[in-house]
């Protein structure tokens, strides 16, 4: 399995929503076919300063990201600004530790 994070920039909220619920039913169509604990998630980052949400993909989701163009990138490290929006919340622990060690 790949170990590469991918990330995806979607614009302000306007821009935003519908293609993040897009991507939310692609990835829940595939999350539920997995078995528990594949590591699987789905995350967001809401950049106030630069009015933009970002999608963070665990490695083990690299299909979906493929899917959407999302860019490989680092683990996300902004705890303030990290949220599950599906998936495995526990994925940040098994693929970033040093982010489940500071949550």
């Amino acid at each position: 399995m790949s170990s590469t994070w991918h990330k995806l920039t979607l614009g302000n909220d306007d821009q935003a929503f519908e293609p993040t619920l897009r991507i939310q039913q692609m990835f829940m169509s595939k999350f539920l076919m997995c078995p528990p604990g594949s590591g699987r998630a789905l995350f967001s980052c809401y950049d106030k300063e630069n009015d933009n949400l970002w999608l963070y993909f665990s490695p083990a989701a690299q299909d979906i990201a493929m899917r959407v163009y999302a860019e490989p990138c680092d683990p996300p490290t902004a705890l303030d600004c990290i949220g599950l929006l599906a998936g495995e919340g526990d994925a940040l622990g098994i693929e970033a530790p040093e982010l489940a060690k500071a949550a």
